[in-house]
């Protein structure tokens, strides 16, 4: 049986979906746009079409709004199947799914210019990855301890190198990373992490 973790579903009361939206395209355009310092809650609303009270009601702060922005481009969803290979195919489609989106190097490059320089959007931005790591070595643990992987594989390294070469691609090359890209990116990955004859 197949089960998933989607980010962003489930968290907190229903809202209306279309004015989540509205808000969060008009934060990436402004993001894009001016960056994160000359980003406000009230150019948001604006730029939405809502009042200032609707984003306020929603987010507590410009880091809050933030952090669901992006993860609402870059939404990863994390499967454990019982097969390895295919619930990394499934990680990897999605997080390169949300680095095609239309302005979305440009967003992330300016959400990392300023993680750099401000500790609240920093600490933001560790919590979200801290978890999407967790989620993922949970998955692969259980897919080690079933021997589908290779007993001395560090898991820690197999998500950094998954998930730092779709960022390179898009952020260096300029690239956004085809499902193509992903699963032969996973299947390299795999290559030297999976059991041997031998060790069956």
């Amino acid at each position: 049986m197949s089960v998933a973790k989607v980010e962003g579903k489930g968290r907190g009361r229903p809202r209306l979906q279309a004015t989540d939206q509205a808000i969060f395209d008009a934060a990436a355009e402004l993001i894009r746009e001016r960056g994160y310092d000359g980003f406000s809650m009230a150019a948001v609303a604006d730029r939405a079409g809502v009042a200032k009270t609707t984003v306020y009601r929603r987010w507590p702060s410009r880091s809050h709004l933030v952090l669901d922005t992006l993860t609402s481009i870059m939404r990863v969803a994390i499967f454990d199947s019982g097969n390895v290979r295919a619930d990394l195919y499934a990680f990897a489609r999605t997080l390169a799914a949300g680095m095609r989106v239309p302005g979305s190097r440009r967003l992330v490059a300016e959400l990392t210019l300023a993680v750099a320089q401000r500790p609240e959007l920093a600490d933001a931005f560790s919590r979200l990855y801290a978890q999407r790591r967790a989620d993922a070595q949970t998955m692969l643990e259980r897919a080690q301890g079933a021997g589908e992987l290779r007993a001395g594989v560090d898991l820690d390294l197999l998500v950094d190198q998954l998930t730092g070469a779709l960022h390179y691609r898009m952020l260096l090359r300029g690239e956004g990373p085809t499902d193509a890209y992903a699963e032969r990116l996973v299947d390299s990955i795999l290559e030297g992490a999976l059991p041997s004859s031998s060790d069956v």
